[in-house]
């Protein structure tokens, strides 16, 4: 037989540990047990789930943002070079109407079709009927 012995001592519900003289009493909390008196856990595959779920969403949301906010600078860009072609095709037509609008050749054109220049010009007295101006 063996002279040793199991000095441990676990208290039990409704009692009172026994301490020797001098030494404190240690409390202990009791872990949950379950019907048949196994120690339960807290389930971690729910929270495990939650949390790759919401990662997962995060990713995705990431990746669509990123490729909207792709798209739209796409569409700036097309935007904005279209914008400068249309500018410099204005500035092309602004020159070409103020070619266009020049005396020298408005006159020229009208030679060319057979217009003269007139002379002094004349003007009509509606309640007279008299024509005055010109060379007389």
């Amino acid at each position: 037989m063996s002279t040793k012995t199991h000095t441990r001592r676990v208290p039990t519900r409704g009692r009172r540990a026994t301490t020797s003289p001098g030494r404190p009493t240690r409390r202990t909390t009791a872990p949950t047990t379950g019907k048949a008196g196994v120690r339960t856990r807290a389930p971690r595959i729910p929270f495990v789930l939650l949390v790759m779920c919401l990662m997962g969403g995060a990713l995705i949301s990431l990746l669509v943002l990123r490729s909207v906010v792709a798209q739209e600078a796409y569409a700036i860009t097309s935007l904005q070079s279209q914008n400068k072609e249309l500018s410099q095709r204005e500035q092309q037509l602004q020159r070409e109407v103020a070619h266009l609008e020049t005396s020298e050749r408005i006159a020229r054109e009208a030679e060319e079709m057979g217009m003269r220049q007139g002379e002094e010009p004349l003007f009509l007295d509606p309640d007279n009927g008299e024509v005055t101006g010109g060379t007389e």
